[in-house]
């Protein structure tokens, strides 16, 4: 269906025909030494592993609550064995 609208318009042809796009062969054979590759990787964008509970109300309350309250166990730990 939408071959057939590009051979129905003239103009639409002819300006397709008219755009011509260039890719130089030294762009394509270009090879990344490991240096570049290694770059390339600790600059890539990494993923909130938090992301899920912070958006949360009550992921944000746990965040927030979950260290105090381990804090409180290993103390209470530490004067049991003692």
């Amino acid at each position: 269906m939408l071959k057939d609208e590009f051979q129905k318009e003239q103009w639409l042809i002819d300006s397709l025909d008219q755009d011509k796009v260039e890719i130089p062969k030294q762009l394509m054979t270009y090879k990344k030494s490991r240096w570049q590759r290694f770059l390339q990787y600790l600059a890539s964008p990494t993923k909130d592993p938090l992301e899920p509970i912070c958006t949360s109300s009550v992921g944000y309350t746990s965040l927030k609550i979950v260290p105090i309250v381990a804090a409180v166990f290993i103390t209470i730990l530490q004067i049991l064995l003692q």
